[in-house]
Formats: structure tokens, sequence, C-alpha cells
């Protein structure tokens, strides 16, 4: 376990460094862990679509969610192909995103993405009138 590695975040808690790697709740990353969020406004079931083209090859680590107004909206990440069709969930169990914020499961069944391939998002429902939806995940580049 080292003190320190260049480029990723401090070690707290049960946060610790392996092999130059940094393990947070028992998740392990490898390298840089960067960040994007998608925002969906006044979502509905229908609010299925393919939202940004990722250029290289990359992993999904951790995927998490937090909505406004309305009472929840469930859904997941997905991987779409290079025209942005064909989506396989990168998580099989949904989210089910409130008012606070809410992480994924833990165990990614899909996080991986080839470069030229879409991630997109795949309500399942809406309760209430949710008037937005903040979607944030966490990658390494492969």
């Amino acid at each position: 376990v080292g003190a320190g590695t260049p480029n990723a975040m401090p070690a707290t808690g049960r946060d610790a460094y392996i092999n130059g790697n940094l393990e947070i709740d028992g998740r392990i990353y490898g390298g840089i862990i960067y960040s994007k969020s998608i925002i969906i406004t006044n979502p509905t079931s229908a609010s299925d679509a393919a939202l940004w083209r990722t250029p290289v090859a990359i992993t999904i680590v951790a995927i998490h969610g937090v909505q406004v107004g309305g009472t929840n909206i469930v859904g997941t990440l997905t991987e779409c192909d290079a025209n942005g069709l064909n989506p396989v969930v990168v998580d099989s169990t949904d989210m089910t995103i409130t008012t606070s914020n809410v992480n994924d499961d833990g165990s990614l069944s899909n996080p991986s993405l080839d470069a030229g391939d879409y991630l997109g998002w795949q309500t399942t429902s809406v309760s209430g009138a949710v008037t937005r939806a903040v979607i944030t995940f966490e990658y390494t580049i492969n």
C-alpha cells in the first residue's frame, strides 16, 4: 500500500493504493479516472437515446444520479454501436434515481465501450413530474 500515486485521488478511510491502482470501497481503479455528466430534461419513459460518442475505448467504473422534481426516474446507461443504435445495458440492474445522490449497484455487467461507440440512456419509468435528471459516470481510458 503506497502513500501517493500521481494522477489519482488521495486515499482516505477505506481507500488504498495497491500496485499503483486506487481501490475505493472494494473497486479497483487503474490510472486516471475521468467523469462526465449528462442532463436529461423533462424525462419520460421514452427518453432513450444515444448521448455521447467516445473517441477512445473506455471502461465505466461507476455511475451516479440525482434528479429534480417528481419522485424518481428509473433506468440505466447503455452501450450503443457506432451509429448510436442497438443499445446494450451497461448495468443489468436499473438505477432508481431520486432527489438524493444514488450510486450504481457496484457490479457493472457491461462496462466497456469500444472507440467510436455511443453511450446512451435507457429510461424504464418516470414517477411524477421530474424536471431534470443528472447522470454522472466515471471511466478510465483503456
